[in-house]
């Protein structure tokens, strides 16, 4: 009797569906995990905090970066995320150069948010600098990657992978089952 309910239609239509989310979610990860080899960025997709960027960048955008192996080549307009050189613990910063000055024969760039009055206080090093602003992804797939990169839906998945484990070892039991009642009867 178990047999029949554990490789019923529905338990196998079930199965099919569990599985191609597993793999959509996994081939997901793994596009986000390779666009820091392709595009030669430890974070290539980073989320506006706050509104220092209005109105180019909204809070909650979600940016697209490239990666600059020659920082010196950085100009001034474009759009950087770095690392606040006035913090020791690791924050990202999203600004627009407006200056370049050379600060012991190392370029260091003049930041400030489009949305405020001041220029940053501290100059920033390219050391701190992780990339230029590439592109604003559009909302839906920003949303997708704020759904994969959720800790409740990366616990799901590993629920998930679970269940089908289980259901594959209790089908495969079923199937050894099933082969030696037939080679008994024989």
């Amino acid at each position: 009797m178990v047999s029949r309910t554990m490789t019923s239609p529905k338990i196998k239509y079930i199965s099919r569906i569990l599985m191609v989310i597993i793999i959509v979610y996994t081939a997901s990860r793994g596009i986000l995990f390779s666009l820091r080899f392709i595009i030669g960025v430890e974070s290539p997709v980073v989320i506006v905090e706050l509104t220092s960027m209005l109105p180019t960048l909204e809070d909650g955008d979600m940016l697209l970066l490239k990666g600059v192996n020659n920082k010196s080549a950085i100009s001034i307009g474009e759009i950087i995320v770095f690392y606040n050189p006035r913090l020791t613990q690791p924050e990202r910063i999203v600004h627009r150069i407006i200056n370049i000055e050379i600060i012991e024969g190392k370029v260091h760039f003049i930041t400030k948010g489009d949305n405020n009055r001041i220029a940053d206080q501290k100059p920033v090093p390219p050391e701190n600098v992780i990339g230029i602003v590439a592109g604003k992804l559009p909302v839906f797939l920003a949303e997708y990657i704020k759904f994969i990169d959720n800790l409740v839906v990366k616990t799901s998945m590993v629920g998930i992978l679970v269940i089908l484990f289980i259901i594959s070892g209790v089908n495969l039991k079923n199937k050894e089952s099933l082969i030696k009642r037939n080679l008994n009867q024989e």
